[in-house]
């Protein structure tokens, strides 16, 4: 597993910023609309992906190839994120990053029917012990991970987003083998930017929005977040299999926890350090087997 040490902590890190990222847009969720975040999260995001100007061309695509990046672009960033932003305005962030982390089992099932990877017991049984971390932490903690009355819309909202994430995780890695892991990202990116500057228009909602300066703030850091995130997550993809990089994002809901008793300033509550050591240990579970060739 020494070799993988980079992409798993790749992974490891666009876990911990989903659920940062989840608390921040819950707190400027009531201000901004939801398209109108998500363009400005991508539009950010993009920028810092072309920030290594000498590395900024694009690779040569087949006109194929480029047609499906793009549309996985605007599944996995703008769809997605469209369905996350609307479910965070009536889900609390911990609640909705639960939801979120079941992705790693949708992802799993979905590689396995589709023979894209081999049941592998020990890491069903780790990414099992590490959903079971963050169900304990909304069973457990209902006030550290918030409670889902009257919340029905945003919890669907949330599934189909962890079904979108799901399979652009498969889809995604053949087109990696191909072309480099930041020229696919940016170009699915500005396929998403794209595509909600355009919906944006089309629903009535502001590109940019009046806000406070701590507003700018989070949504700063929710989009360089999003360009650093995607762009590990993306080059983790091809590296390793598509359900062991989605296994960390069982990180989301546990980070989201700390962060939102922190801003409470108050300290994690017990539950929460059970529930972080359960996903710790079912992802060194899940991480043991040997990624496939």
């Amino acid at each position: 597993m020494g070799k993988d040490l980079d992409a798993l902590a790749a992974a490891a890190a666009v876990g911990t910023l989903v659920g940062a990222a989840m608390v921040l847009t819950r707190m400027v969720s009531p201000d901004v609309p939801p398209a109108t975040l998500a363009f400005l999260r991508y539009l950010i995001g993009v920028l810092v992906l072309l920030l290594p100007l000498h590395r900024a061309r694009f690779p040569s695509y087949a006109p194929r190839d480029a047609v499906g990046i793009a549309v996985l672009g605007i599944f996995q960033f703008a769809i997605l994120i469209l369905l996350l932003n609307h479910a965070l305005i009536s889900v609390p962030a911990t609640t909705c990053a639960l939801v979120f982390s079941t992705m790693p089992l949708m992802t799993m099932c979905l590689a396995v029917m589709a023979r894209r990877e081999r049941f592998d017991a020990w890491r069903s049984a780790g990414i099992a012990m590490a959903f079971g971390g963050v169900a304990y932490l909304l069973l457990a903690a209902p006030a550290a991970a918030g409670t889902v009355r009257g919340a029905g819309f945003g919890i669907a909202a949330a599934v189909g987003a962890t079904v979108i994430g799901a399979s652009t995780s498969l889809l995604y890695r053949p087109y990696l083998r191909r072309y480099p892991a930041l020229a696919t990202c940016r170009l699915a990116m500005l396929a998403a930017v794209l595509f909600l500057s355009a919906y944006c228009l089309a629903v009535s909602e502001p590109l940019m929005p009046a806000l406070t300066p701590p507003q700018w703030l989070a949504v700063g850091f929710i989009g360089v977040s999003s360009g650093v995130g995607y762009f590990c997550w993306l080059w983790a993809l091809a590296k390793l299999e598509a359900s062991k990089v989605a296994a960390f994002q069982a990180l989301g809901p546990v980070t989201a926890a700390v962060l939102e008793a922190l801003l409470g300033k108050r300290l994690p509550a017990a539950e929460v350090m059970l529930a972080l050591a359960l996903v710790c240990l079912g992802l060194f579970l899940a991480t043991r087997s040997r990624a496939l060739p």
